[in-house]
């Protein structure tokens, strides 16, 4: 099978502690996988100490760096929307979900970007992993956290809501995303499942930036 990021042969056989495979076979070469880095350090939940949303997420982690390689693996998957690429951490983020324990919860799209990107990202991921995985939250509003500052992020208004039709959400709930910069979404997203009565929420992202 060739890479699917470079196109070279990715090799005959499975390895690499089970990581970037499909079924058992490698879905990427040596030279690719190199370049992914593990994120050694956990997002820092402290920095939303004060703020109305202290204490909603209870705890996360991010699986790789935001470095160079994995900057255009995202533009290619997320922007120039090459869905094929979502099998490339299909066992590792099986692997970290699982771990996480709890109900999985994608971080939704909202409507609008939705018809643009034409599929939703952070959901592919899950299924390409075999990831069960509840739709339990709407996104209010097309809010684009990359052109706000921190400070801007962290002041946004509430970006969530619980989906119509849930009355309640008690348990424990593992959000998942791609991408975790300030921590804004998935605060706001642990928010309205601790309105809804979760006992607790901690989340997992494939890259901390």
């Amino acid at each position: 099978m060739d890479c699917l990021l470079c196109g070279e042969p990715a090799g005959d056989r499975a390895g690499w502690r089970a990581l970037f495979t499909d079924r058992g076979r490698p879905v990427v070469c040596r030279s690719c996988r190199d370049g992914f880095v593990l994120s050694n350090d956990p997002p820092p939940l402290s920095d939303w100490a004060g703020t109305q949303y202290e204490g909603m997420l209870d705890g996360a982690v991010s699986l790789y760096a935001y470095n160079e390689p994995m900057k255009d693996f995202l533009h290619r998957y997320k922007f120039m929307k090459d869905v094929a690429l979502a099998r490339v951490f299909a066992e590792k983020v099986a692997d970290a979900v699982s771990e996480a324990g709890g109900t999985i919860v994608p971080i939704p799209v909202h409507p609008g970007r939705l018809k643009e990107r034409t599929f939703s990202h952070v959901d592919e991921l899950l299924k390409c992993a075999g990831v069960p995985f509840g739709q339990m939250l709407d996104k209010t509003a097309a809010v684009t956290l990359g052109k706000m500052n921190r400070r801007e992020r962290m002041a946004a208004e509430p970006l969530f809501r619980i989906r119509a039709g849930i009355n309640g959400a008690p348990g424990e709930y593992v959000l998942f995303d791609d991408l975790y910069t300030t921590g804004t979404t998935l605060h706001h997203a642990a928010a309205a499942l601790k309105q809804a009565g979760a006992r607790r929420v901690t989340a997992v992202t494939l890259i901390r930036a």
